[in-house]
């Protein structure tokens, strides 16, 4: 079993499985043990390890011998294929999981007396013997299949037969036998695929098909224990056909204490993922001296990662994990990403935050696809359009439901809940254990995926992470207006930002404060004219993506931006198209990162820059700066380095050798304002 290995399908015999990949949380480690059989169905949504569970206990079973194990050729029981239903069939099996239970029940019956040899001379329908002449059949799945081609009329004489003659003598099997059946859900999710089908082909359809076939095999597996201590039945379902068993069953809670429901804890993650990395080979580790102290340092070539809204530091298997649903597959996904980079690439910063944000778009899309049959006709792309910011209040929430409903048809359509039900919506709540103020998102297969229901009460409404660079690619300017004062993300903190009733709103950017060096000579000489339409035109060229781009008095531009690299591109051709100009004016240019305040929009118009630490310290260090050249402090410097890039900066030193320069406008009462400066080269 290789390291990322993403589907538990690629272990086909026990020599494929490695222990060492397998996380045993305390419910999965008794699940696991040799003494103990009283859980029996793994429950959990798709992606989160049920089968590489149920094939664990089955090699584990099969190596100490405990009881034969079937299906016999292969680790697991797993129809293959799609079932196609007339509608009377239909109609026999959406009424409720009883007829499924009973064709399950003389599945496993008619597989277990078969291996034990112990079907002879029965007295039974015409059905139900041909299967059992039939030596072809031998799995569970075998019979299975072949009992759903039969009428309601022929079902109903083999459940008669099942439970007077099979039953007894599944009573009396006196040695061990263990079977282990997978992916039912998969054999029926044409049933409950978003896209509508024509009878024709697919046959007539139902999502209760896809619930009750489920359930069924649950119901019997829990049954045939009573009958027989010998008989174990182990299945895998999903959780979100689980979670109906209250409904359908009185039951559901001896049920439940029977099933083993796969959950992670974030540490429990960590470790998996750092369980595969030790799988690597230490010549493709960043660092190999840390391979066995520290695997995921040595991996990644980092303890922590940059934000590049908040500025914030964060750990580096938060940033995964924070880009991910928290489940096992989906860390799979973007390890194997990450492992396909040579070191050198996955050393970068930039390269990394790029590979996981592909992952995460690539679980997002998938489990969307997963989800859509679920969430119902709810056309979430086009809400992705309309999303205005990754952080929403009350009153978005409200306003944007009412407009989707509108623009959808009229009906309304409780998108926002069925996001928040798949776990892709949260929101902020008081966390009275630690008694501050977090971010909850539910996690997958937490909730039934229905499209009703309300949202918890909340000040502000989250969007995953994992759907940031989704969204972005249909709604570019979400992109521009991530919340830059927290960090949206499983059990995160939450900042408070400022009310409403505050005009301005501060954040981290990039500054770029130019003007045109001798400009007034070009005035008196009249030749000012050009100049400002080259400088006009120029900013407006370079100004693709900035939070804000402004020129004051024709000879000064004031730009600000995310992006330090593309804000130093901006600021090498401004100064180029400019020169171009009559009389070969010249341009002088300073860089720096920091606090900007942008006064709040109206509708669709850009913030406006409003002030901020940011601009005072350019605005200083701009007249210091020698015509023709472009100057950047220590603070963008520092953000510049952390993207790829060919510029290079060179430490500029003071008229006496000093490393500091003291920027503070000269004749006016303001506190001195020392900076590091650099010449910014290409």
């Amino acid at each position: 079993m290789r390291a990322w290995t993403v589907d538990a399908d690629d272990i086909r015999v026990a020599d494929d499985f490695s222990e060492s990949l397998l996380h045993r949380t305390p419910e999965i480690d008794a699940f696991l043990r040799s003494d103990r059989d009283d859980k029996f169905i793994v429950i959990g949504t798709k992606g989160f390890g049920k089968t590489l569970l149920l094939k664990a206990k089955r090699i584990l079973y099969q190596r100490e011998g405990r009881a034969a194990c079937l299906p016999t050729r292969v680790l697991l029981d797993k129809p293959i294929g799609d079932k196609i239903f007339s509608r009377e069939l239909l109609a026999f099996f959406v009424v409720s999981p009883l007829p499924w239970s009973k064709i399950w029940l003389s599945a496993i019956a008619l597989t277990t007396l078969k291996h034990v040899g112990a079907l002879s001379d029965l007295r039974v329908g015409s059905a139900l013997a041909a299967l059992i002449a039939d030596d072809q059949l031998q799995s569970v799945i075998d019979h299975f299949v072949r009992l759903l081609d039969l009428t309601p009329s022929e079902l109903q004489r083999c459940g008669a037969d099942t439970d007077g003659h099979l039953v007894p003598r599944l009573r009396a099997v006196g040695s061990p036998v263990a079977l282990f059946i997978d992916g039912v859900d998969e054999y029926f999710n044409k049933h409950v695929e978003e896209a509508a089908s024509h009878p024709s082909v697919t046959g007539e359809l139902s999502p209760n098909v896809w619930h009750y076939s489920q359930l069924g095999l649950v119901e019997v597996a829990y049954q045939i224990r009573r009958i027989n201590h010998h008989v174990k039945v182990f299945a895998a379902v999903r959780k979100e056909a689980y979670a109906r068993l209250a409904r359908t069953t009185v039951m559901s809670q001896q049920y439940r204490g029977s099933a083993v429901d796969i959950a992670y804890s974030p540490q429990s993650l960590r470790e998996i993922f750092v369980n595969n990395v030790r799988q690597m080979k230490a010549d493709l580790m960043v660092d190999a001296d840390l391979f066995k102290s520290d695997p995921l340092q040595a991996f990644l070539g980092r303890s922590a990662v940059t934000d590049v809204y908040t500025r914030e530091d964060e750990e580096v298997f938060d940033y995964v994990c924070r880009h991910t649903l928290l489940r096992p597959r989906d860390l799979m996904t973007v390890g194997e990403r990450l492992a396909a980079l040579r070191p050198e690439e996955r050393h970068s910063e930039f390269r990394f935050k790029e590979v996981v944000h592909q992952a995460a778009a690539e679980i997002a899309h998938e489990y969307l696809a997963e989800i859509a049959p679920f969430i119902g006709d709810m056309e979430v792309e086009r809400l992705f359009r309309a999303l205005p910011t990754n952080v929403l209040t009350r009153e978005e929430v409200e306003k944007l439901f009412l407009e989707h409903s509108i623009a959808t048809g009229g009906e309304e359509k409780h998108v926002f809940c069925a996001l928040y039900r798949v776990g892709l919506l949260g929101y902020v709540h008081h966390d009275r254990v630690r008694g501050e103020w977090g971010q909850r998102f539910l996690r997958p297969g937490e909730a039934t995926l229905e499209p009703v229901g309300t949202l918890p009460p909340s000040t502000h409404y989250l969007l995953h992470p994992v759907l940031t660079d989704v969204i972005g690619r249909v709604n570019p300017a979400y992109l521009q207006r991530i919340d830059r004062a927290n960090i949206v993300g499983y059990a995160r903190p939450w900042h408070e930002r400022a009310s409403a009733g505050v005009a301005t709103s501060s954040y981290d950017y990039c500054v770029l404060k130019g003007d045109v060096h001798g400009f007034g000579t070009l005035m008196h000489a009249r030749a000012d004219v050009p100049v400002r339409q080259a400088l006009k035109e120029s900013v407006s060229r370079w100004a693709r993506g900035a939070v804000s781009a402004e020129t004051g008095s024709g000879d000064s531009v004031l730009m600000v931006h995310e992006d330090p690299v593309f804000l130093a591109q901006a600021a090498r051709h401004i100064m180029d198209e400019v020169y171009q100009a009559t009389g070969q004016p010249r341009l002088r240019i300073a860089l720096h990162y920091g606090e900007v305040q942008l006064a709040r929009s109206i509708g669709d118009e850009p913030p406006t820059v409003a002030g901020g630490a940011a601009i005072l310290c350019a605005s200083r260090v701009e007249p210091h700066v020698l015509p023709g050249q472009i100057w950047a402090t220590d603070e963008f410097r520092r953000v510049l380095v952390e993207r790829p890039s060919l510029w290079r900066t060179t430490a500029l030193k003071t008229d006496d050798g000093q490393d500091r320069f003291n920027v503070r406008k000269e004749g006016k009462a303001e506190p001195d304002l020392w900076v590091r400066l650099y010449r910014l080269e290409f």
